[in-house]
């Protein structure tokens, strides 16, 4: 039975697309035009954001929403806006010497009205960055923006003005998003968590909608025995600590060579027991958020595992958690069924790669993998080897901000990707187009020798 909410977004979807039909190709410039008015107003708006993503979170450091959400933002729209015009030009292809003098060639053109549901943990790139590489591919969008970013969402909606004929705003709980993501778009694009991006699979199935599912998991660490324990310890404690652990792509769980666990393990430590100099940090998102993770702490501690706590779990807040470990935790656990999503490691000692390896291969497929090594056989090995929708050698979480750079994930990670030319392509349908001169000489010789033809194919390919 339909409700309001389902007649107020039909007609959000139906006046987008009425919109798209009226014109349904638009010329690059126009469309770089969009793009630097958003990139102009994110700019304006930056104070406003800083506010409300403090208010939205339990806290939130400024630094987290300028370097991990505003930066990235509006450096993935310069990106799309310089190389736009390169990007829509015809992929030329072969015809083939059997049909020249044919011309052949993709060319790429909007797919229509893209959905786009965007997550909380990094409201504003993982909104606007998917929103303007639609724009830039020629689409509308109808945006689905997280119930638990009000007042950043509030701004958002400021900013998206000057794109208030290509793309409307909408709000609201998980039934909304269910709703949402059962319309007939022409293509979904999602981010969110693997349990959720199921539901939006089947949603989209119902319609044949094209989907994107950027979805998180658990990132392993491995940890060679040749690495500089100094520098894993810096980024892991930077990783666990930006945004209060809350990244699609933070690391989950480190695999530790046993010839530099005790060692990796003690440095670990001591360095998180030091005050947090990283800008006064970013909490959790709600008093639920922060009960979850207490309780996979408390069952891993109920089980007898050894866990160490930053800061003592009874005097945790939202507000200030601490960074927990859990050595060695069996599958079984919630810490190690659910990505944490969160200031927790869990941490394993491994004998080598390949038993690093098959402690990945028990887990869900990765979104991504962090390799710290110097050894390019190892290197080789998990890039050739080893599945993961992205691999990151040597640092962490840096490759997400890379512009030139495709991000997605694979199997439970999600599939397709944007970013770049992949999310210009990924927006698109790559329209494949044959050209054959108006003259009709091809079509007598097949009517009048066909059966010459046959023969003469027969030979060249089926002998």
């Amino acid at each position: 039975m339909k409700t309001e909410h389902d007649s107020a977004l039909e007609q959000l979807l139906f006046r987008l697309k009425a919109a798209y039909l009226e014109q349904p190709y638009t010329s690059c410039a126009l469309r770089v035009e969009k793009l630097v008015a958003l990139k102009s107003a994110i700019a304006n708006h930056r104070t406003e954001l800083v506010s409300a993503a403090q208010s939205d979170f339990s806290h939130r450091a400024e630094l987290d929403t300028v370097m991990a959400d505003m930066v990235p933002t509006v450096n993935h729209i310069g990106h799309i806006s310089r190389n736009l015009k390169k990007w829509m030009k015809p992929d030329k292809r072969s015809p083939g010497i059997e049909f020249l003098p044919s011309q052949t060639y993709i060319e790429y053109v909007p797919k229509g009205v893209v959905g786009i549901i965007a997550p909380w943990n990094y409201p504003i790139q993982l909104s606007l960055v998917p929103l303007a590489t639609a724009i830039a591919a020629g689409n509308k969008v109808m945006l689905k923006l997280s119930e638990y970013t009000p007042n950043v969402n509030k701004v958002i909606r400021s900013i998206l003005a000057c794109l208030s004929e290509d793309c409307v705003v909408v709000e609201g709980d998980g039934q909304i998003g269910i709703r949402f993501s059962e319309l007939p778009f022409d293509h979904v694009f999602f981010t969110g968590s693997t349990h959720v991006g199921r539901k939006v699979y089947q949603a989209c199935a119902k319609n044949l909608v094209p989907v994107t599912l950027e979805l998180g998991g658990k990132s392993p660490v491995i940890v060679l025995n040749d690495v500089n324990i100094d520098k894993v310890v810096l980024d892991l404690a930077f990783a666990k600590r930006m945004n209060c652990g809350q990244i699609c792509v933070a690391p989950d769980y480190v695999l530790v060579h046993q010839a530099v666990y005790e060692q990796f393990v003690h440095k670990l430590k001591e360095h998180l027991k030091r005050p947090n100099k990283y800008e006064s940090s970013t909490g959790l998102l709600t008093d639920d958020h922060k009960s979850r993770l207490a309780a996979m702490l408390q069952q891993a501690e109920s089980k007898g595992l050894e866990v160490w706590h930053s800061k003592p779990l009874e005097t945790a807040t939202a507000d200030d958690f601490g960074v927990h470990l859990v050595f060695d935790p069996p599958s079984g656990l919630q810490v190690m069924q659910e990505e944490v999503f969160g200031p927790i490691l869990n941490i394993f000692k491994v004998t080598d790669l390949e038993h690093a390896q098959s402690i990945i291969r028990s887990t869900e497929t990765p979104l991504a993998c962090y390799l710290y090594t110097e050894n390019k056989c190892a290197q080789n090995d998990i890039k050739y080897r080893l599945a993961c929708g992205s691999l990151s050698i040597n640092d962490m979480l840096l490759h997400v901000a890379v512009a030139d750079l495709p991000f997605g994930g694979v199997g439970s990670s999600g599939f397709g990707q944007y970013h770049s030319i992949e999310g210009f392509k990924t927006f698109s349908h790559g329209k494949g187009v044959f050209i054959s001169s108006a003259h009709a000489w091809r079509s007598k010789m097949f009517d009048k020798y066909s059966h010459i033809i046959g023969k003469v194919l027969t030979w060249l390919y089926l002998k």
